[in-house]
């Protein structure tokens, strides 16, 4: 509430004041679209709807959207709650939350106008959807007549959760993948409880997360073919992107600066404008393949930093800030995934693949792209459970069940 709301503030960042005009403009009946100065041009896909739409929601007002923000922001921390109870009892859980609730990266973006806090509530929300919260077994449903309606509850939830995820692609582009692959490893998670949906749902994981797909991105590409003339899935920022990654001034940080020794952009819509940059990116990776692997190298490690590398944040209180969260988040993580369930660990090995879906996901997204610690953020929630299960004493979940079963 007491960050500065003016026209400064929101220009520091320019995907804020694109946002703004977007959300500002579809509130007052202009459509998703802005005018962008660089190209002296109007831009009708260069982002996508979903954020937009939020901040129309919000009526255009700045501090209705991060309070609205910080609102979402706590329910990730149930979110990640719910999560864990999958695998972990009621303390490691709230652990689990807590390192979400204490995140200094979620807390911040709460109060910029950008997709971070909107997309990682959606992302764990959609994994809570997709594994459930430790579902009786089809044996136990069955011991009590139950098994085709709390099958086809959980058939409901599971796709929930995939629509969920899907409908994130319009707030973060770079999530078209992630779906599918959330979808298959929930699969593999939930294969001990007689299969992630019904036993009678007529197709494959692989091939309903890709028709939900389908089904949320189909609206927005039709809107684009009639606006446009092209077929445009997701957004036309792909190639400004893509270059911006990989060209020879290129250092893995975003700097599009060089639009300005670029005139003939201007001569271009918005279509042209993205397959001609991405062109120019993919002739440069193959003309110089080694610089590329080494740009992806760069880009994983900034995505990965443990502090802010810009330079409006590379200061010593926010590099100790980020310093004193991320190295402790990541050492148990480290050990999180290092502990065998038949030794006390209490994840299986298909449970810790899917938690990390989104951090292996977005790593390789961003190597072809630009790095930035910013990307990784929606990924941090559900590493949080994992970091979780490592604070679990290796002998404390054996003498539980030894205690149990004597009180029986």
């Amino acid at each position: 509430m007491v960050q500065p709301a003016d026209d400064a503030s929101i220009d520091k960042l320019p995907d804020q004041r694109e946002y703004l005009l977007l959300g500002q403009n579809l509130l007052h009946g202009q459509g998703l679209s802005f005018y962008d100065p660089r190209f002296r041009d109007e831009a009708y896909a260069f982002r996508t709807p979903g954020y937009p739409f939020l901040i129309a929601a919000c009526g255009g007002n700045v501090r209705v959207v991060r309070v609205v923000q910080a609102l979402m922001d706590t329910s990730t921390v149930l979110a990640v709650y719910l999560l864990a109870r999958r695998w972990l009892r009621p303390g490691p859980s709230l652990f689990a939350a807590a390192i979400v609730a204490f995140n200094p990266f979620l807390i911040y973006f709460t109060g910029l106008l950008l997709t971070e806090t909107l997309f990682t509530a959606m992302l764990a929300w959609g994994m809570v959807l997709l594994i459930g919260t430790g579902d009786s077994s089809p044996v136990e449903l069955a011991s009590r007549g139950e098994l085709t309606g709390a099958s086809w509850r959980q058939t409901g939830r599971w796709l929930a959760g995939g629509l969920l995820v899907a409908l994130s692609i319009l707030v973060r582009q770079s999530a078209i993948g992630l779906p599918v692959a959330l979808g298959i490893g929930a699969a593999f998670v939930n294969r001990r409880k007689g299969g992630p949906y019904h036993r009678r749902w007529p197709l494959p994981v692989g091939t309903t997360m890709l028709l939900l797909t389908l089904v949320v991105l189909l609206p927005w590409a039709i809107r684009n073919y009639r606006t446009l003339g092209s077929w445009v899935w997701t957004a036309t920022n792909g190639g400004i992107t893509l270059y911006d990654g990989f060209n020879p001034d290129a250092t893995g940080a975003s700097d599009q600066s060089f639009v300005q020794s670029m005139p003939q952009l201007r001569g271009m819509n918005e279509v042209a404008r993205s397959a001609y940059l991405s062109g120019l990116a993919k002739e440069f990776i193959r003309q110089q393949p080694l610089r590329a692997a080494e740009l992806a190298a760069v880009k994983a490690g900034r995505t990965w930093s443990p502090v802010p590398l810009s330079q409006e944040y590379g200061g010593w209180k926010y590099r100790t800030v980020g310093l004193l969260y991320s190295l402790p988040l990541d050492v148990l993580v480290l050990i999180g995934l290092m502990r065998r369930t038949d030794r006390g660990g209490p994840l299986s090995r298909s449970a810790k693949a899917f938690l990390l879906i989104p951090a292996i996901y977005f790593t390789a997204v961003h190597m072809l792209s630009v790095g930035s610690l910013r990307y990784r953020i929606p990924a941090e929630a559900p590493m949080a459970v994992v970091a979780a299960s490592a604070a679990i004493l290796p002998g404390v979940a054996g003498w539980k069940r030894a205690a149990r079963t004597a009180e029986a």
